[in-house]
């Protein structure tokens, strides 16, 4: 999704609303911004409908990757434990039973508008699956690993309407940074009339990835 709404990527940049002979750059340079910023932080921010497969944790809590997470419509989970994220022959057919929303496991909501930011399911008498092993030489079965078992159909992310404003003024600032980029490819630092003299300065690598890190890092979906 776009993180700024051109019209007001012009009043952040001084350009006049009416003047339209930059909206070809902002918007390419509003496209990058936005991309760069979903790639650094993990997430895809777009509202819409998702069906997304998931390692069971053992737990009661299972965290969704997308956010702020909506009760309507209703979320739908289902466990398979030869599931492997809905590749294998057979998994997660329609004979299998859905668990019920508000009764086996419900949504942490945490926002005053009823939506979740931290996007966390509950279990409630049970926990989010790891499928059993027997090993030889093991008296008791033991928990291994979860490959893709649980299936989570739900609605998550923000419209460009509702985007908080961090997002869109590290986009604006990201915009801004690059316009003066191009077309050298190197940022002027100073520069002389009489007898020209011209000073550049070679970006540190990944400065943009830090910049949004620095702005938005509580966002970020961080892999374990």
């Amino acid at each position: 999704m776009l993180f700024q709404d051109v019209q007001e990527l012009k009043s952040l940049l001084e350009i006049a609303v009416d003047d339209d002979t930059q909206n070809k750059q902002l918007n390419f340079l509003n496209e990058y911004a936005s991309g760069l910023i979903e790639e650094v932080l993990n997430r895809d921010f777009t509202r819409r409908a998702r069906t997304q497969y998931y390692d069971g944790t053992g737990t009661r809590k299972l965290l969704l990757r997308s956010r702020p997470v909506y009760t309507t419509p209703t979320i739908e989970a289902f466990e398979d434990d030869s599931g492997f994220f809905g590749t294998a022959s057979g998994a997660f057919d329609s004979t299998l039973t859905a668990l019920t929303y508000n009764s086996d496991f419900g949504l942490q909501v945490d926002q005053d508008d009823g939506t979740s930011r931290s996007g966390i399911l509950v279990r409630f008498s049970s926990v989010w699956s790891k499928p059993s092993y027997r090993q030889k030489g093991y008296l008791t079965p033991f928990q291994g690993h979860s490959h893709g078992n649980v299936k989570i159909v739900y609605t998550a992310g923000w419209t460009v309407d509702t985007l908080p404003a961090p997002f869109r003024l590290c986009a604006g600032v990201l915009v801004s940074r690059l316009r003066h980029l191009l077309p050298i490819g190197l940022w002027l630092t100073s520069e002389s009339y009489e007898e020209r003299s011209v000073s550049y300065w070679m970006p540190q690598r990944d400065m943009f990835r830090g910049l949004i890190n620095e702005m938005l890092g509580s966002f970020r979906n961080w892999r374990w």
